[in-house]
């Protein structure tokens, strides 16, 4: 067999599944309970998070996790079920990394305010 002889098959963008992505807004919470979580996907291999706004099946959201989200969910052993809260705050940090041409830049940041409980 060699890869020609393969039917090809037609999929849909995988991240497009009809369910509303949000982005955060400085000082908007979503809360909701974790339908699910899908691991390490994406460009950055970061997470995406599956709420069920309100604990209301019918009203499904998703958005893009980031490290303080993710070591939030971790620590507190939460998953499917569990209750999340999360809220972009006003407060900001910094930090550095290095470009592909080996200068070092300082990038910022917004911090967020993550909760839960199972």
């Amino acid at each position: 067999m060699s890869f020609d002889d393969f039917e090809e098959t037609e999929v849909e963008d995988d991240y497009d599944d009809g369910v509303e992505e949000i982005k955060f807004e400085v000082g908007e919470p979503v809360v909701g309970v974790i339908v699910d979580i899908d691991r390490d996907v994406g460009p950055n291999e970061n997470d995406v998070i599956h709420l069920a706004r309100g604990g209301d099946l019918a009203d499904r959201v998703k958005f893009w996790s980031n490290g303080q989200i993710r070591r939030t969910i971790e620590q507190k052993g939460l998953g499917n079920g569990s209750w999340l809260a999360v809220k972009k705050t006003d407060k900001t940090r910094t930090y550095e990394y290095e470009t592909d041409d080996g200068e070092t830049e300082e990038r910022e940041y917004h911090v967020f305010d993550v909760r839960g409980e199972k």
